[in-house]
């Protein structure tokens, strides 16, 4: 940053919620080509040049790590003209901390725009006035639940200054900005480039059911339930005729959480004399908004404006059974909506980066989004990294301005989701920011004298939720897949000294695991009703610490036993089917998703009841189920240079999947009619295909190999159409 450019506010002004309105004029010779702009602010901004909005909700919850802040990087100069022009930025300054956010303390916008080389930055000569609309909460109302650094929001159009940021309004009389402190200073800390794009703004648009009631007259308190086509972050609109004083209350259907019996945050209007329009700044989700609207108030229009991260669905799975077609939509809209400053649990409660539920998101959009996603998990991996080094340990939740966790079961998936990202990516990157962490954790365990683990709780025992979890053979065959994650991350670094100290814990668990734990062919040491767990089996088979002839007594285990929550039923899934049991796979998806798959709502519930919130990412683990294990697509060398599409029908007719991989998107359709199998596949270039055409009884074709009823092939890049 140029050394004039400061970090600026209105001094006195640092309350919770407060909106402060920043203005400055400049002229320029000529219409520039190029005006890149570094903008930072805690907590959120809004930026227009010329009366022209340039930015909707701009800024990332702060940090990167404790003592740090983000800026964005934009070009501005389409925006620009030669002669006098006008910059205007709205900050919302939450002023509070949450789950998701450490604030600074300090209201503050920083600015730099370099111009063709003129540099315009924020100084002592911007224009600044706090928004008087943006008033005190209604003291009757519930404030927003404390996990939340937003707050609810209470505007006054009686209040309102108008259109500020047009270039004609006069900003004279406002004050001059107060210097809080120089750039990489005071209490912002320094300055991190925002890893992830802008956020998507869809644009201004009608409910499903808006011309239900326009020019609709209230004669009585009405709740208005405006359908949204699915479960989406919105900010809701509203152009009405109302005298002065009426009270409008936005809320979701998500604002109330029945569990925890909290709220989440909804916003206030108070009405002006004469038509008017406002648009609610702060975004709320759910499927339904609801306008609460006195007597007396005309509605002329009511629409909706859907923001989010911005990313596209890349990824497909269609098949002839509409049920997994539905489950395959529905987790990839609750991934969606659980996407923004960070991969969040929930877009309601708590809009919380869980590494846990990340670890899943991870997998998850492997299979369904574009590259741009990929960085939002390296931004979460970078903050990781970051506050590990600010507090000497991994913690569970990043950034947080309120208790720091640690829930070592999240920790260890992880741990081993590092290196699961890479096999799919390729990115070094990610290894070279977590591996000083990941190894620290590791080690900082303890092996008891049996050999195996000491059992570590973090800040509370949590290895799911779910009734009769087997703490201790979960713990180690975490414990063990993390610990070969940071094997494989080691050598891939060249820290060859680290390996051994790795393989030495490692060989310790695996002598130890069966004589421990291993009962009459499956796992077991102690739960509440005295019967073997599913998640405990599950991860015995995805560690590879269970012998392969112990599957028939772990299935057993695993079509008895629904122990798992939604986040711990994707590993349930995921060993039935790396043990060769696909078909039982969609079976107990069919069993335990079957209320969720009937329920109408687009997204999936937090617990297997609606107890929770109705929008949990971890919950979507049958994507990853349907796109790598029934359509049957995985790397098999790192980034896809090398990889299997081998698909299992499970009594289907026809399955179509598209996978983005890093190297192009991977194509199958293969479909079953009279008898035969057509199949065709689309190879990215420079990759390499094991293809497994699926045959019928007694059938063979000429292929590279015959095994397990499939025929092999060794395709490269290109359409191909394999035919039985």
């Amino acid at each position: 940053m140029n050394v004039n450019t400061k970090w600026i506010w209105k001094n006195g002004e640092n309350a919770e919620n407060t909106w402060m309105c920043f203005v400055k004029k400049f002229d320029l010779p000529r219409k520039p080509s190029q005006a890149d702009v570094k903008i930072a602010v805690d907590s959120k901004y809004w930026l227009y040049v010329n009366g022209k909005r340039a930015v909707f909700e701009g800024g990332v919850k702060r940090g990167p790590s404790k003592t740090s802040t983000y800026y964005d990087e934009l070009d501005i100069a389409k925006y620009l003209k030669e002669g006098e022009n006008k910059v205007a930025v709205l900050v919302w300054f939450f002023g509070k901390n949450g789950f998701s956010h450490l604030s600074s303390g300090v209201g503050g916008l920083l600015f730099e725009a370099d111009i063709n080389g003129e540099i315009v930055s924020s100084d002592g000569s911007w224009h600044v006035m706090k928004h008087p609309a943006y008033v005190s909460p209604d003291e009757y109302d519930v404030p927003a639940n404390f996990r939340l650094p937003e707050s609810n929001i209470y505007f006054d159009a009686a209040r309102d200054i108008g259109e500020w940021y047009a270039e004609d309004y006069d900003t004279s009389l406002w004050d001059n900005a107060d210097i809080v402190c120089g750039a990489d200073e005071g209490p912002y800390g320094s300055l991190r480039k925002r890893i992830i794009p802008l956020f998507k703004d869809y644009g201004l648009k009608d409910y499903e059911n808006s011309a239900e009631f326009a020019e609709f007259t209230t004669t009585k308190e009405t709740i208005l339930k405006m359908k949204l086509p699915y479960n989406a972050q919105v900010t809701p609109y509203m152009n009405i005729s109302a005298e002065q004083g009426k009270k409008i209350s936005l809320k979701s259907d998500t604002y109330d959480d029945l569990l925890y019996e909290t709220k989440s945050v909804m916003s206030v209007y108070y009405t002006k004399d004469g038509a008017q329009e406002y648009e609610c700044l702060g975004w709320i989700n759910g499927e339904y908004i609801y306008y609460t609207i006195p007597a007396g108030v005309t509605v002329h229009k009511l629409r909706y404006r859907e923001t989010g991260y911005d990313t596209e669905f890349a990824g497909s799975f269609e098949c002839d059974d509409e049920f997994l077609n539905r489950l395959w939509q529905k987790s990839l809209r609750t991934l969606y909506i659980t996407m923004r400053d960070t991969f969040m649990d929930c877009p309601d409660r708590e809009r919380v980066q869980w590494w846990g539920d990340v670890n899943v998101e991870m997998q998850m959009m492997m299979y369904c989004l574009d590259k741009k996603a990929l960085l939002l998990y390296r931004k979460g991996a970078d903050s990781m990294a970051g506050w590990a080094e600010d507090s000497g340990h991994m913690l569970t939740v990043v950034p947080s301005g309120t208790e720091q966790f640690e829930l070592p079961f999240q920790n260890l998936a992880g741990i081993w989701g590092f290196s699961y990202y890479y096999d799919y990516t390729g990115d070094k990157s990610v290894i070279e920011t977590v591996y000083p962490m990941s190894k620290n954790y590791i080690l900082s365990y303890k092996l008891n004298s049996d050999g195996l683990v000491e059992h570590r709780q973090g800040s509370w025992d949590w290895p799911d939720w779910g009734d009769n979890a087997d703490i201790a053979p979960m713990e180690n065959a975490w414990y063990y897949m993390a610990a070969e994650s940071c094997r494989k991350m080691a050598a891939l670094l060249g820290y060859e000294n680290d390996i051994g100290l790795y393989d030495e814990r490692m060989n310790s668990i695996r002598k130890n695991y069966d004589r421990i734990f291993l009962k009459e062919g499956y796992y077991y040491c102690s739960t509440k009703n005295k019967k073997p767990d599913d998640r405990a089996n599950a991860l015995a088979v995805l560690s590879g610490l269970a012998d392969k002839k112990l599957y028939d007594s772990i299935l057993n285990v695993l079509q008895s036993t629904e122990n798992a929550s939604p986040y711990m039923e994707k590993y349930v899934l995921d060993a039935l089917c790396e043990m060769g049991h696909e078909d039982y796979a969609v079976k107990r998806m069919r069993s335990r998703y079957r209320e969720m798959v009937e329920y109408d709502y687009s997204t999936l519930w937090e617990y297997w009841n609606m107890d929770g919130t109705l929008n949990h990412a971890w919950s979507g683990g049958p994507l990853i189920t349907m796109s790598k294990y029934i359509a049957g697509i995985r790397p098999l060398d790192t980034a896809y240079r090398t990889f299997e599409i081998k698909p299992h029908m499970c009594g289907l007719d026809f399955i179509k999947c598209t996978v983005p991989s890093i190297r192009g998107d991977i194509v199958l359709d293969i479909r079953k009619t009279g008898g035969h199998i057509k199949m065709d596949v689309i190879i990215p270039e420079n990759t390499t295909a094991e293809v497994y055409m699926p045959l019928e009884k007694n059938e063979s074709m000429p292929s590279e190999g015959l095994t397990d009823g499939y025929a092999k092939f060794i395709l490269t890049g290109g359409k191909h159409t394999l035919e039985s």
